[in-house]
């Protein structure tokens, strides 16, 4: 009996006009409580402190889905162009860029992809389609049917949330990272830039709220004021956000508590969309601590290559003309990443190098596309009969741990892969691939 007055509350609330929701929460997270354990201290549950290995020294790369759910009467549909612009959104905010009204805050150098490849390594458009009137309300654990890999994938899910504009179900140092129910859950009249009906002032500023908490911020009114002498421990636990007592609403040209003037204009405070734009650097410093202790698979995704490709690569004796990509994290101390080539002679003898300069010069039948001093990989592989190699990289071995070979944070080196090709075109047996750029992280 119960559950049938409480499903006809929430479907009643389903029925009303936008307007009934005036009085909607800003955000449904529930503040941090008690009994988890603190660990890693540089973004933990209870503790925070920034460290230098965690500044945004190059680029996170986070790949997305969106659960769409809708009634089965087919309100709640987003189309693709609205859930791109949400995406467009996120990375204005996370990365301000210039020119977007985001370009205020600190760049985090945190990028949001719609994902290309599915779990099963399928195409799809990053976006999934479900019509069910109780999942429309919240109701029900469906993400446990629906959810992609959650080490892998950030899962959003847009319905008629009753109780706010967006919610995480918890904060990753909890353990909540990798479990199914792990996700972002956004009012789907919130998404995008443009307003709607029922939220006029939308900027797609919920989703970088809820984001922000997935990624483990705390509001910046989270415990009233704290302690301006233990920021790391009280409050929202960053010292470059102003105590504040309570939430601001609307967008108001000055607010002040705590003896200071509150950070009204951080994303993680309740104003108003158009009155937000900022995330403080020891804010952007946490998110990254996050994602490195808390969620390293996620920007670890093998579906977005790592660096950029520079110079060319003629066509070899395959057909094609070969290129590399880096797969992993450009992260030192993570010791994630793997080169792989793709396009080379058919099983043939090939070698990794990479170097700190960019050139083009004529080499063989390619082009020798790295500079300076030149660091080989050994040992050669051999290429499959689809022209295809890869070669797992151990930061800690030379010649990345010492010498001119050394990978240090904020560096950049230049990758290419060389291998012979006895029946190329110039008779030399030689050929080479585009090079990659990549700039490593601490």
């Amino acid at each position: 009996m119960m559950y049938r007055m409480l499903a006809a509350q929430l479907l009643f609330l389903a029925l009303l006009p936008p307007a009934a929701f005036a009085q909607r929460q800003r955000c449904g997270t529930s503040e941090p409580g008690a009994g988890v354990a603190a660990a890693p201290s540089d973004c933990g549950y209870f503790t925070n402190q920034p460290q230098a290995e965690y500044e945004p020294s190059c680029y996170y790369e986070i790949q997305v889905v969106f659960h769409v759910i809708q009634r089965t009467t087919g309100e709640g549909f987003l189309s693709a162009s609205t859930i791109q612009d949400q995406i467009d959104v996120l990375n204005e905010d996370f990365q301000a860029l210039p020119g977007s009204p985001g370009a205020p805050g600190t760049d985090g150098r945190v990028r949001f992809q719609l994902a290309t490849l599915d779990p099963q390594g399928q195409p799809t458009t990053g976006i999934t389609y479900h019509m069910n009137d109780s999942w429309y309300l919240d109701s029900g654990n469906y993400w446990s049917g629906v959810a992609w890999d959650t080490h892998r994938y950030l899962n959003i899910y847009t319905n008629a949330v009753p109780c706010c504009y967006g919610y995480v179900p918890g904060f990753p140092s909890e353990g909540l990272a990798g479990q199914a129910k792990d996700r972002v859950v956004l009012w789907w009249e919130a998404v995008g830039r443009n307003g709607t009906s029922g939220w006029p002032l939308n900027m797609g500023r919920t989703a970088t709220h809820e984001v922000g908490h997935y990624l483990g911020l705390y509001h910046t009114f989270c415990g009233g004021c704290g302690s301006a002498g233990a920021c790391y421990s009280t409050g929202d636990l960053i010292c470059d956000t102003n105590g504040e007592a309570n939430s601001t609403s609307g967008c108001p040209s000055s607010k002040s508590s705590c003896g200071n003037p509150d950070p009204i204009h951080n994303y993680m405070d309740y104003s108003d969309d158009p009155c937000l734009w900022e995330f403080t650097p020891e804010q952007v410093n946490r998110m990254r601590c996050t994602l490195f202790n808390w969620r390293p698979l996620l920007a670890a995704s093998n579906q977005v290559g790592v660096g950029t490709n520079y110079c060319i690569s003629v066509v070899n004796s395959s057909g094609n003309a070969a290129s590399i990509k880096a797969d992993g994290l450009p992260s030192v101390s993570a010791n994630l990443m793997t080169l792989s080539a793709t396009g080379a002679a058919h099983n043939t003898v090939g070698l990794y190098y990479y170097g700190p300069s960019q050139t083009q010069t004529p080499f063989g039948d390619g082009f020798r596309c790295v500079g300076g001093l030149i660091n080989r990989l050994p040992p050669p592989l051999v290429s499959d009969g689809a022209g295809a190699s890869a070669r797992p990289l151990d930061f800690s071995l030379p010649p990345f741990d010492a010498g001119p070979g050394m990978l240090s944070p904020g560096s950049t080196w230049n990758f290419q892969y060389w291998f012979r090709d006895p029946t190329g075109p110039g008779g030399s047996g030689f050929n080479l691939s585009d090079a990659l750029s990549i700039t490593f992280c601490p």
